[in-house]
């Protein structure tokens, strides 16, 4: 009964009362709060019947009308006439919610825009990859890269639903191409420190290296496993030991400080300096061994 009665409508007939009882009557029709007022008769059906009510009043003369719907079609009613907005506003919030867990495009404006496939690179590394969902995105680490790259002075990175735009200004530096090269180690020694702001370490810390030898790529590796081309930038630290042999008429504190001296021909700063002298048929001769570190860079301001 009570779902019954959440589904009542009300229906008005231009009858008198004993006509519209019995109609009722005849064709079965359960009614409920039948009511009479000058002619006019007011009941309450359930809403699987206002149909066979309409059929049993259809001559003209009756002049039947739904008065108040029953609540469960009223919702029937809104939600057909509103199923469109609905399915449109669940369109939009899943299209919102996919514009903000993916990225489709990445556009790179400003003076810098020449820097594009590094900037590109930089952003891959860092979490955003066009075509790809973001991946723990580290906006302030892509930036401080992006600022070491050749020639930027001012770098701002924004997302815009699923683009990231990403301004890059350069100075005076900017005209200057970049070079296509790998980095290289000048000397022979050990590694002490590489950062790659732009491509792939060919090296790690604590490895001995040769003069010529390759310290980064011009190349990273996508989210996806692909390989890609771009420039180097970074810079590398190599502990280096080397010796300077020096003459000197004959051995003495000035002759000691000349031959040291010397080693800041490799470096300004020479550490574990040894130094030691042995005697010549033209004097003395001075030998001095250090250590240094010898820093190289590519593409960096």
């Amino acid at each position: 009964m009570a779902k019954g009665m959440f589904n009542l409508t009300a229906v008005r007939v231009v009858a008198p009362a004993e006509t519209a009882f019995k109609k009722l009557y005849r064709a079965k029709i359960p009614f409920y709060d039948l009511d009479t007022r000058r002619g006019i008769t007011t009941f309450c059906v359930t809403g699987n019947n206002v149909k066979k009510v309409f059929a049993i009043f259809s001559h003209p003369c009756y002049n039947v009308c739904v008065v108040k719907r029953g609540t469960a079609a009223v919702l029937r009613r809104t939600l057909a006439a509103r199923i469109g907005v609905l399915l449109g506003a669940l369109m939009f919030t899943a299209a919102v919610c996919v514009s903000q867990l993916w990225v489709f495009k990445i556009e790179v404006t400003g003076s810098g825009a020449h820097l594009a496939p590094q900037v590109t690179a930089i952003l891959a590394e860092s979490g955003a990859q066009a075509g790809k969902p973001l991946n723990n995105f580290d906006k302030p680490l892509a930036i401080s890269r992006i600022m070491s790259l050749p020639g930027v002075t001012f770098c701002s990175v924004q997302r815009s639903g699923s683009r990231v735009e990403v301004d890059v200004e350069c100075g005076g530096q900017s005209m200057q191409k970049p070079s296509p090269l790998p980095l290289v180690s000048p000397v022979s020694g050990v590694v002490q420190k590489i950062v790659a702001v732009c491509g792939t370490p060919a090296a790690e810390v604590g490895q001995s290296v040769k003069a010529g030898q390759k310290l980064i790529l011009p190349v990273f590796t996508s989210a996806s496993g692909e390989v890609l081309s771009c420039i180097c930038a970074g810079y590398a630290h190599i502990l280096c030991r080397a010796e300077v042999v020096t003459h000197a008429e004959e051995a003495g504190e000035s002759a000691a400080r000349e031959a040291v001296a010397a080693a800041l021909v490799y470096t300004d700063e020479p550490f574990d300096v040894v130094c030691s002298v042995r005697p010549d048929t033209q004097g003395v001769v001075y030998t001095v061994q250090f250590s240094y570190i010898c820093k190289a860079s590519i593409n960096l301001q």
